[in-house]
């Protein structure tokens, strides 16, 4: 229906020459699919062309314990894949006019259009599939704050680290409080994740197979 109704937009609504990215929580499933079998399907979905939207969007990073695994991917659009570049519509006054004029009629207006409006930069895009070579980052877990003190003051000052020895450094190192817990690995330690699953994974895809065979 979405696709239908912009088919007939002019060609500038409906390009974008900026990288795109989208975040995704995947299930244990999806990540086989992306990871091991390097195929993921998608569909006609929403992305946007700001990295830190991505990051944050639905809250960042999925908690722990749910089953998800977090990931953005990112893709650089042909201009086919493009359905409407929203980020670019959203610029044009006539079409914001319109909306507001005709907002008492649009389905869920207060709770999608009139509360985001252009605060995502989307760009929808139809994209068949997606493969391993379109994560940017990963999303994980480092151990709790505290912990990762524990751990450091060990490292300095050996198993026998006092307790004062522990507060001194808990006191030195609050600044860097916010870096622990969930984060999105930078692009260049994702890669280098995927690069020590390889092995691991070629294994795992030829006893699948060996199962699926035999």
């Amino acid at each position: 229906m979405l696709k239908d109704a912009c088919a007939g937009l002019p060609e500038k609504y409906r390009t974008c020459g900026l990288c795109c990215f989208r975040q995704i929580a995947l299930p244990k499933g999806g990540v086989w699919n992306l990871i091991g079998e390097d195929k993921l399907p998608e569909k006609i979905s929403s992305w946007t062309t700001a990295i830190e939207i991505a990051k944050a969007f639905k809250n960042g990073v999925p908690p722990e314990g749910q089953g998800y695994q977090g990931v953005i991917l990112y893709v650089h659009p042909k201009p086919e894949d493009v359905i409407v570049n929203l980020s670019k519509l959203y610029q044009e006054p006539a079409f914001t006019d319109v909306l507001e004029q005709n907002k008492a009629s649009i389905s869920g207006y207060h709770e999608g259009v009139g509360l985001y409006a252009n605060s995502q930069i989307e760009v929808v895009l139809e994209i068949a599939t997606v493969t391993q070579q379109d994560i940017y980052s990963i999303g994980g877990h480092s151990s709790e704050f505290e912990q990762l003190v524990d751990i450091a003051a060990e490292e300095i000052y050996g198993t026998a680290a006092t307790a004062r020895q522990r507060e001194e450094l808990l006191l030195k190192s609050e600044q860097v409080r916010s870096q622990s817990g969930p984060c999105w690995l930078r692009p260049e330690a994702t890669q280098r994740v995927l690069d020590r699953l390889k092995p691991e994974v070629e294994q795992l895809r030829k006893i699948k197979r060996q199962q699926e065979s035999g």
